[in-house]
């Protein structure tokens, strides 16, 4: 009897982690790998958490409304191909590799002694 019991507490908890995990929307290593060619380097390119998960920036949300667009069962990286990034948010990106150049740079020069 006790036997029984554990079995269905383990399967039990089981299926509840596997349906779980099925509602949590988070970024996707697949997508990471495929969005590469069009310029993404962390999850960051769609997501605002460079964990990714829930939070997305205006890529992220382009293709959320591409989906429904297309009446799509799933996100396709592919569709990248047709986004077009607003001025604003190009500049931004730009602003953000010309910080990141000059962290880099800085990083590299030796420290001067201080007198």
């Amino acid at each position: 009897m006790r036997k029984n019991q554990i079995k269905i507490g383990i399967a039990a908890v089981l299926f509840f982690t596997a349906l779980g995990s099925a509602f949590t929307t988070q970024a996707y290593p697949p997508f990471l790998k495929k969005a590469q060619k069009f310029g993404a380097r962390d999850c960051l390119f769609c997501h605002t958490h460079a964990e990714g998960g829930e939070g997305w920036n205006d890529r992220g949300q382009w293709l959320i409304a591409e989906k429904d667009r297309r009446n799509a069962d799933a996100i396709d990286v592919e569709w990248l191909k047709d986004y077009q990034e607003s001025e604003k948010t190009a500049e931004k990106a730009k602003d953000k590799e010309k910080d990141k150049d000059k962290d880099k740079d800085k990083s590299k020069e030796p420290e001067k002694e201080k007198p």
